[in-house]
């Protein structure tokens, strides 16, 4: 996303003020972000939080279909 929006790890730390090691811990999933912090991270990536969050909807009911559809196929 971020990369995408063309905004250096420097520029994106300043925004969200935090250094930029913190930018890279984020990025390689070594830390985690705090909730606002994504929501302002989204917004300076110009990314609809809106749709972000129904695709994650979209997916989480995914995998639940899928893990009943397993359960029910084990208990036959």
């Amino acid at each position: 996303m971020r990369v995408n929006a063309a905004i250096s790890q420097e520029k994106m730390a300043k925004k969200l003020d935090c250094d930029r090691k913190t930018i890279i811990n984020y990025e390689l999933g070594v830390s985690d972000i705090r909730s606002k912090q994504l929501f302002m991270w989204l917004v300076y990536c110009k990314i609809d939080s809106g749709s972000l969050l129904n695709e994650i909807k979209q997916i989480r009911d995914q995998v639940n279909s899928t893990k009943t559809s397993r359960l029910q196929d084990e208990e036959q």
